[in-house]
């Protein structure tokens, strides 16, 4: 958030990075903790893009499409639909699925897809895996309540390790 001038730093739109709100919320953080004395770095591999469309649209990380430019055939997906969520059911609202991409070697979170009721809150979950480099291991074993939506995340991780629990 520094910026030429010492002293001066910057946040939002005029960093050039992301025109968001949540983002120039965190990089205001950020510059606030630099001006301090503090030596705060801005990750930008766990910003959340949210659609506010219906259904809901809402992804962090890379994509399928990235993660093959990077990993090449070294990337694992993991997928659970939102028609097999008990919760989505109770809801009536089916339509979406939650799309996980993991590295085959260590199985580390690197972008996660939602679509679907309450993709802009479930977002949250996955912000977190990739800020602090969970894995789908670690994902699937964090118990989820019962009928929840969030459940929707883990039911992709035990997809991703092969090892799907509800998937239709």
């Amino acid at each position: 958030m520094r910026t030429n001038v010492e002293g001066v730093y910057a946040i939002g739109d005029i960093t050039g990075r992301y025109q968001l709100a949540h983002v120039a919320s965190h990089q205001g953080i950020v510059a606030a903790a630099n001006a301090t004395g503090e030596n705060k770095v801005m990750d930008y591999r766990a910003v959340p893009s949210c659609i506010f469309t219906s259904p809901e649209v809402a992804y962090v990380g890379l994509t399928e499409k990235e993660a093959r430019e990077i990993y090449g055939d070294g990337i694992k997906i993991g997928r659970f639909p939102f028609i097999a969520s008990g919760r989505a059911l109770t809801l009536g609202e089916t339509e979406g699925f939650v799309k996980i991409i993991a590295d085959f070697k260590w199985n580390e979170i690197l972008g996660v897809h939602i679509i679907g009721q309450g993709a802009t809150e479930l977002i949250a979950e996955a912000v977190l895996a990739i800020k602090l480099e969970c894995t789908a291991e670690e994902l699937a074993d964090t118990i989820h309540a019962h009928p929840t939506l969030s459940e929707t995340v883990m039911e992709a991780s035990f997809d991703l390790l092969g090892m799907p629990i509800h998937k239709m």
